[in-house]
């Protein structure tokens, strides 16, 4: 009873405020209410710490598209038996424009996990597309490193930005599956998190993407929280 009070008391004072968006998380996880500008608050799919971050697809207002994938792995502390791979986060991303001429600046994109007070730039890796190593898969093209080796988990992208490709016929979130890793015109790419972790306060963090178009940069920010079930209250 005392929880259906606390819901109903939030959905009462963010019903006072008008022209904003905001999330109002469960009474299981409650951490109060965020005010939601531009920027999309995502999460992971189930409940509890143990399970991977897969956003949906996020359309910024330049036009381009991009996906995460977070391993559920890295929301556990490494523990000493794990293998330095573990201790930097890895964050798979996808991404496409539906506009020509935009680039990804890889030197200034940045992972703040403002609960802990850390901020860091995040190295980026140029996953390519080779023959798949998936014995159901073989001489599929999928988007990989070269090998699996060390030296590959660490060739981080030497310039200064890279272009985005651009989708002529297709939307990003319309392909399904195997699709992102096997469409030309999807550029993925691996975010690296050097001494990183985001178990516990570490897991409450956001992503700053900034983007490039006829000269000028403009920098877009996802949240992340790792929450469960989440009311959108407008």
């Amino acid at each position: 009873m005392r929880n259906t009070y606390i819901v109903l008391l939030v959905l009462l004072i963010t019903s006072l405020v008008q022209g904003c968006a905001y999330y109002s998380y469960s009474t299981r996880t409650a951490y109060g209410v965020q005010k939601v500008d531009i920027e999309e608050y995502l999460g992971p799919i189930d409940i509890g710490y143990d399970s991977p971050i897969l956003s949906p697809v996020i359309t910024f207002d330049n036009g381009v598209q991009v996906k995460f994938y977070i391993s559920g792995a890295y929301n556990y502390p490494p523990k000493k038996t794990d293998s330095e791979y573990f201790n930097n986060a890895r964050i798979e991303m996808f991404i496409t424009s539906l506009k020509e001429g935009i680039q990804l600046n890889t030197k200034r994109i940045i992972l703040d996990q403002y609960r802990i007070g850390k901020k860091i730039p995040i190295k980026f890796i140029e996953k390519k597309r080779y023959p798949s190593l998936a014995r159901n898969q073989h001489g599929l093209l999928v988007c990989t490193y070269p090998e699996l080796s060390q030296k590959a988990f660490y060739d981080f992208y030497k310039k200064e930005s890279i272009e985005v490709p651009y989708m002529t016929n297709l939307k990003l979130e319309l392909i399904k599956g195997s699709g992102l890793i096997s469409n030309s015109n999807i550029l993925c790419g691996e975010l690296v998190a050097m001494d990183t972790n985001f178990a516990g306060e570490q897991g409450y963090f956001t992503i700053t993407l900034p983007f490039i178009e006829a000269g000028n940069t403009k920098e877009y920010t996802v949240h992340f929280y790792p929450v469960g079930t989440r009311y959108t209250i407008k």
